[in-house]
């Protein structure tokens, strides 16, 4: 008797020690909050204004929809017909976009946010405070828009900053497809989508002859630059920056 009784006392024991760190655990701490939201959604729900975005959240709009997410001093908001995943980052946040076009808006100093396309990096100055817009053209093509400071862009081994006003074509190495959304910054992220080379001489840009071999992955897009951002995104992040 004295046996089963003390059986059935490590029994319970056991079993509270296996449900307290359940019990004690916490969901992750808010990424960001949505400032503005048509026709967009957070995974499968509508997007509203004041929701709350989590790293490795997915982020989508429909044709002629838009949605501003707000993490703390930045701003990133997708444009019409544009998909992505967002995620924390020791430094702010990074938006791995997928289809259409985001507007990002940095404050300047430590927090950032770094957008990924493809096999290509844009990583905004920080040393200033900078407006600018990235769009998937196609799987290999990536237009970078600087309309206020400065962005650094990565693709394969060449990288180039863009300065404020201008405007480039980026060719990818490879474009991507996906077995798992993992953050570009995880260590595993390489492990769970595939590569497909890009190859430069299918490449023409507004008529001009294909890019040959070892020439440049980057092309000027004269008078692109020039071209004003004024999404409702970047107005409040210039308008407020104080806000949260």
């Amino acid at each position: 008797m004295k046996l089963n009784r003390l059986f059935l006392s490590f029994a319970v024991s056991a079993s509270a020690c296996i449900a307290a760190p359940a019990s004690q655990q916490t969901p992750s701490a808010p990424l960001g909050i949505v400032g503005a939201a048509t026709a967009a959604r957070i995974g499968n729900s509508p997007a509203t204004e004041g929701a709350t975005v989590y790293s490795g959240d997915s982020l989508s709009t429909d044709d002629q929809g838009s949605l501003l997410v707000r993490i703390g001093q930045l701003s990133v908001q997708l444009e019409s017909s544009s998909s992505a995943h967002i995620y924390r980052a020791p430094y702010g946040a990074v938006l791995e976009l997928k289809s259409g076009s985001v507007v990002y808006s940095t404050p300047g100093g430590e927090q950032n946010v770094v957008i990924v396309a493809s096999d290509i990096r844009a990583t905004p100055n920080v040393g200033m405070p900078d407006v600018g817009r990235v769009s998937v053209d196609d799987p290999c093509n990536v237009s970078v828009q600087s309309q206020k400071g400065k962005v650094d862009v990565r693709t394969g081994h060449e990288s180039r900053e863009i300065e404020e006003g201008k405007t480039y074509k980026v060719h990818a190495e490879n474009s991507i497809s996906y077995r798992k959304y993992l953050s570009p910054d995880d260590d595993d992220y390489h492990r769970y989508h595939e590569h497909a080379p890009c190859v430069a001489a299918y490449q023409t840009v507004k008529g001009r002859p294909p890019i040959a071999p070892g020439h440049s992955a980057f092309i000027y897009v004269v008078g692109a630059g020039t071209a004003a951002i004024t999404t409702v995104g970047v107005i409040k992040a210039l308008e407020s920056p104080s806000r949260p």
